[in-house]
């Protein structure tokens, strides 16, 4: 084992408050030691949980110590913004202390796949040669279940399970023989030339025919807008989330607090592989450096999701093994959440320090009453009875390593400001402070820029490629290539398929130039990559022909577009989308479809329906924002001391994109369309803080191409409005609806049956 880090004693104790019920209203304070066996804080939404983790945070690093923070939603980027002084002295808060965190502290957010932040990506194949052979057991275990979860298996199916015993058996002789994959892409190439006795060996764990098309899935894998987990930005390394060496720009004197905002990933299977890959690097490093005393903190804002008590997503492993482990290589270990019966008990039980703020439902007090029990056995009654009468910032503090008894904590004052950061906030901040500082760095780490760069200066010619490798996958184009020049010029025969249309260096460098743009026109192209019109055509049929590219026509002209941007410009997606975040899951709308399948009346007329497939699409609905004049009532006028007649207010509302109908939602009833469903506009009701609204990639999601190609134009949404209220239309934007398609079938019927539910509240659509 590797020698321990030199002892690091932190003296300065974890101020995270005051005993509320002390009149004399001591400070609570936690020995860092004591972090080192974790701390959970429960409270559901609104009680403060996050507040009280972020002190935690700000005292840690004021005392040198740096944190990972997993951010699921933008609440904990603003520890990056310093509070205002005059506040914080308002609230009983040294200016100086708040000072000397702003000193101390190197705030970086990082966005998975996305340059909002700091670039990040995480290649599934993570190192695991340094390893001892036991603990290198464990990890390439994890690294394939990571894989298996990424293809989208379940982990507890016998097809989940059995593709892990196969990528880990695979994993495991390329490490006995000194070959492990350095990157996913290596193990893929790997896996697609297995045969003979080699294969055999791994149909012991899997049929074959089910290995070759989970081998197809996998060279899928680093195909299209999914290819920027592994490659966007800089690789994921926890020397550089730690600001630790010379690759990590650090900042002299500051501990640094890497924020990880999940929000810039487009599903939750690949936030789960994200945490999953995180947590499994953590591992490895913590095993290399360990130490007695406290070296870092990792802590995840909302862990239920990450660690169910039922479900095995990808992560669950990792997370289960470092909350076991962490505590012995000084890795304290800090997670909040607002539903502690969506946490698995086992993970919850590796937990020292509690902070149970307000929990009103009966299964997070039943799940939370045995822990109570267990550290405060004598008081256990007398504080499930105050859970619920809670305000926010009031905790009941648990801690055996520090306390003989419970106390209750009124969580001081933040040192930061609290708020939710948008993309755009983090954007924003990202070109200010970290864009600068983090671009040497991922220039070095970046081999795949050095050789766009090289390739920029000298463009390689087309009939100079060498052949590609066969077991590089290819695809043939969408349609023929059209020549732009006239309407009667032939369309180009695609080529045959061959090696040379594989994607080699010299093509994926053209892919790099491509993917600069939205879309291009052959001669457009021509100016981009510096090659005359007729080599741009051949070079663009190629891209097509490997998988690297698409094309569609736009009136005369044929159009291409590298399928890495994750964009649709076929149905005029050019940038990110904004998409309603389903409230369903797939399980949730197969319940749904099975209840809303037909049966015989009285055992005789009718069908017997069977749900067939489900598929989940986006439907686009119209945001027009505007601004309206209403009447003011009565008890307002009186309330306010303002006795206008008229108020100006500023809203949106949604349509339908064909037929213009408003699109108004209700709980209870779900979506439904109408002509004019209120007197006023502001007053439509409509999904607005129903859901979230997050923006991703278009190529990963499904849509109905009518109603992109048939939508109403901006002029004429907006003079219907006008027609139908007396408002100020100021804006039309385009936004995705999650629909579920439930496809009914049955015996002696050709086809299926379609029915439509939304994706909100899982009710039928008509649409």
């Amino acid at each position: 084992m590797p020698a321990r880090n030199t002892p690091r004693t932190i003296t300065p104790p974890v101020l995270v408050g005051t005993d509320r019920q002390d009149e004399n209203r001591p400070s609570l304070v936690l020995k860092p030691g004591s972090l080192l066996r974790h701390m959970m804080a429960l409270g559901s939404s609104g009680s403060g949980k996050t507040v009280v983790c972020k002190v935690v945070v700000e005292e840690l690093v004021r005392h040198g110590l740096p944190a990972i923070c997993v951010d699921p939603q933008g609440d904990l980027c603003s520890l990056a913004l310093n509070a205002d002084p005059k506040l914080l002295a308002e609230k009983g808060i040294d200016p100086a202390i708040a000072a000397e965190f702003a000193q101390k502290a190197d705030v970086v957010v990082f966005t998975p796949a996305a340059r909002k932040g700091v670039a990040l990506s995480a290649d599934p194949i993570s190192d695991v040669t340094g390893l001892p052979k036991s603990e290198r057991v464990y990890a390439v275990t994890g690294v394939a279940g990571m894989i298996v979860s990424l293809l989208g298996y379940d982990l507890d199916s016998d097809d989940g399970s059995g593709l892990v015993a196969v990528f880990d058996r695979a994993l495991t002789k390329l490490a006995d023989a000194g070959k492990y994959p350095a990157n996913l892409e290596q193990f893929t190439t790997w896996m697609l030339r297995v045969d003979g006795a080699e294969k055999q060996d791994l149909a012991r764990y899997l049929d074959a025919k089910k290995i070759d098309h989970a081998c197809q899935k996998l060279a899928r894998l680093d195909v299209g807008a999914r290819r920027l987990l592994f490659h966007e930005g800089l690789a994921l390394d926890i020397d550089l989330l730690l600001g630790r060496g010379p690759h990590s720009a650090a900042q002299p004197g500051k501990a640094r607090v890497s924020v990880i905002y999940l929000n810039t990933l487009n599903s939750q299977e690949d936030k789960e592989f994200f945490v999953a890959a995180l947590v499994e690097r953590l591992y490895a490093w913590m095993l290399k450096n360990p130490s007695e005393d406290p070296q870092a903190l990792f802590y995840i804002d909302e862990v239920a999701p990450f660690i169910p008590p039922v479900r095995k997503p990808a992560c669950k492993p990792a997370l289960s093994l470092l909350f076991k482990q962490a505590r012995k290589y000084g890795v304290c270990c800090l997670m909040a959440t607002q539903n502690p019966a969506d946490v698995d008990y086992k993970a919850m039980a590796q937990f020292g320090t509690w902070a149970i703020g307000r929990l009103t439902t009966r299964q997070d007090m039943a799940k939370v009453q045995p822990t109570v029990k267990s550290l405060d056995p004598v008081h256990v009654d007398k504080i499930m009875e105050e859970l619920p009468a809670q305000k926010p910032g009031q905790f009941i503090l648990i801690s055996p390593d520090n306390f003989k008894h419970t106390h209750r904590l009124q969580t001081r004052w933040l040192l930061t400001e609290h708020r939710t950061l948008n993309d755009e906030d983090i954007e924003q901040l990202a070109i200010e402070r970290w864009h600068d500082r983090f671009a040497e760095l991922e220039s070095a780490q970046d081999v795949s820029g050095e050789e766009a760069e090289a390739a920029d200066e000298d463009p390689p010619q087309p009939q100079t490629r060498e052949k590609a490798t066969p077991e590089q996958p290819s695809r043939r184009p969408v349609q023929p290539v059209a020549d732009e020049a006239s309407d009667d010029a032939p369309e180009d025969e695609p080529d045959e398929e061959t090696a040379e249309d594989a994607p080699n260096e010299e093509l994926i460098a053209f892919d790099n130039r491509l993917a600069r743009k939205p879309s291009v026109s052959a001669a457009e192209f021509a100016l981009l990559a510096r090659v005359s019109e007729g080599q741009a055509r051949s070079i663009l049929r190629k891209l097509c022909n490997a998988g690297l590219a698409r094309q569609y026509k736009a009136g005369r002209v044929q159009r291409y577009w590298s399928i890495s941007n994750g964009l649709r410009p076929d149905l005029g997606l050019d940038e990110p989308v904004s998409v309603f975040t389903s409230r369903l899951t797939m399980q949730d709308a197969e319940r749904i479809g099975r209840e809303l399948r037909a049966t015989k009346t009285l055992g005789v007329f009718g069908d017997n329906e069977e749900l067939d497939h489900i598929e989940m699409e986006y439907r686009l609905v119209l945001q027009v924002g505007f601004s309206e004049k209403v009447t003011r009532s009565f008890w307002k006028k009186i309330s306010t001391f303002d006795f206008k007649a008229l108020e100006e207010l500023a809203d949106h509302v949604y349509l339908h994109p064909t037929n213009l109908k408003f699109v108004v939602y209700t709980p209870a009833g779900g979506i439904r369309l109408e002509d004019k469903p209120a007197d006023y506009a502001s007053r439509v009701q409509d999904f607005d803080g129903v859901t979230t609204v997050e923006k991703t990639a278009p190529a990963p999601l499904r849509f109905n191409p009518a109603e992109l190609h048939n939508r109403k134009g901006d002029d004429i949404v907006r003079q219907v409005f006008r027609q139908r209220f007396h408002a100020a239309p100021k804006y039309v934007r385009q936004m995705f609806l999650p629909v579920f398609q439930l496809h009914m079938s049955s015996r002696g019927r050709t086809g299926t049956r379609v029915a439509l539910i939304d994706g909100l509240s899982g009710k039928p659509l008509v649409w």
